[in-house]
């Protein structure tokens, strides 16, 4: 009898299982196809704009490639700068119809802001013959054409860390240099969020089956599908911050530090849960040593490793300097733009920020979601005395997550944007899982 429950067991883990694999692929598959059809400007969408032309700049000068992009036609695209807007119209006319004669190609692009033009060629531009030619000529990037704005070809995104600037451009590299190749990797993190966060909860009640509510929350939250299907920042801190979850309710607290070092080389914002490690280690009793030294030092040394070569590009000095341009940005309000939202008015779609027109795509959410996630927080104490230690372990890193965005609002930066709460997302949908499971259970008690 006892081995036929423990196949029933097993079984039902597997279906599980299965269950949610496949409920991920589906989430994959809707963000592919929202990814497909946002075109932007130009191919760029909301801030794609700083975080693609970075990573394409990072590539270039820090580790000396350049992405490439064959478009439908079949051609090699390309965006030429030259050393100033006289010297582009001095050059003009004449750099045209050599474009034209020397490579059979067309000017796909001109430029206002920038002193550059995009060109698309039947044959691979001979880079000499160009600076040979025209000496007036001071870069040609290969790949996707450049958003037209100031400082395209030097612009590095150094107000934040530069992990995901990184895989954008690896992906670039091995997909081309293209909308859906920048994409991509967002989808991916999205994608496995929601799978760690399955399981995450899972492991929590010790149900697989009451753990695929978390499936329900998540698609029917749009800011969850919205923000992986664009290549900005924040659902890797959400990707990075799911794993942490995972590992610190595993009791991994060393490879929980370790993932949140890789959300705060994603967005600074990742930094934030580093509170609620060190105070789940506290309430643990871990070790004094452990306890300083997972939450605070391992996640700068995961940081500083994945800064290493910038340090060697611009010399400590300059990467100093860089930090603490980047530190004041993150503290201080932006000009007037996109609409801006309130921390606590993210959860009922206060201005939700405009992602693309055409598809209409806002970082909006379900309202509900976050209400019973809420719920579950103020909840949390009497759960984790009467029923789970262990939940607490979403409502500190949710809690301690919002806490930190309240604290650099209340510092002075009011420019906060409503697509900031999909780092919060994954935290959310355990927390309103968990709740809705104990409801459930009560209900059940009570109708015995």
């Amino acid at each position: 009898m006892r081995l036929v429950k423990i196949d029933q067991v097993d079984e039902r883990h597997a279906i599980c299982v299965i269950v949610a694999i496949f409920l991920v692929v589906v989430f994959a598959c809707f963000s592919f196809d929202l990814a497909a059809r946002m075109e932007g400007t130009s191919g760029y969408v909301a801030d794609e704009t700083w975080y693609v032309i970075s990573s394409r700049n990072i590539l270039r000068e820090i580790f000396g490639v350049q992405p490439g992009y064959v478009d439908p036609m079949g051609r090699y695209n390309y965006t030429v700068f030259f050393k100033s807007f006289s010297a582009l119209k001095e050059d003009n006319e004449r750099f045209r119809d050599f474009i034209r004669t020397r490579f059979n190609g067309v000017v796909t692009k001109d430029y206002e802001k920038v002193p550059a033009i995009s060109v698309a060629t039947a044959e691979e531009l001979d880079r000499n013959i160009i600076f040979e030619a025209f000496p007036q000529v001071k870069l040609i990037q290969s790949g996707y054409w450049y958003p037209d704005v100031s400082g395209a070809d030097t612009y590095m995104n150094a107000e934040h860390p530069p992990l995901v600037k990184y895989l954008i451009g690896i992906s670039m590299l091995l997909l081309g240099d293209q909308p859906m190749a920048w994409r991509i990797p967002g989808i991916v993190a999205g994608a496995l969020a929601l799978l760690v966060t399955y399981f995450f909860t899972a492991r929590l009640l010790g149900n697989g089956v009451a753990a695929l509510l978390v499936f329900p929350l998540a698609l029917t939250d749009p800011i969850l599908r919205a923000m992986s299907s664009v290549a900005m920042l924040d659902i890797y801190v959400a990707f990075f911050l799911s794993l942490s979850l995972w590992f610190a309710l595993r009791r991994g607290y060393l490879l929980s530090a370790v993932f949140i070092g890789l959300a705060s080389t994603s967005k600074f914002t990742g930094l934030f849960s580093v509170a609620a490690l060190f105070l789940l280690m506290v309430l643990r009793k871990s070790s004094v040593k452990k306890t300083i030294l997972y939450p605070f030092v391992v996640p700068l040394l995961i940081w500083f490793g994945f800064n290493i070569p910038l340090v060697i590009k611009w010399g400590v000095q300059g990467w100093i300097r860089e930090i603490q341009i980047g530190l004041h940005w993150f503290l201080t309000s932006r000009p007037p733009g996109p609409a801006v939202s309130d921390p606590w008015g993210w959860f009922v779609n206060q201005s939700p920020f405009t992602l693309n027109l055409n598809p209409d795509v806002a970082a909006s959410v379900n309202p509900a979601v976050y209400l019973l996630a809420i719920v579950s927080l103020f909840l949390t104490p009497y759960i984790a005395y009467k029923l789970n230690r262990d939940s607490i372990i979403p409502a500190l890193w949710f809690l301690l997550t919002f806490l930190g965005y309240v604290a650099v609002y209340l510092l002075g930066n009011r420019t906060m944007y409503s697509f900031y709460v999909v780092t919060l997302s994954v935290m959310a949908y355990a927390l309103a899982t968990v709740f809705l499971f104990y409801l459930l259970t009560f209900l059940e008690s009570c109708s015995k």
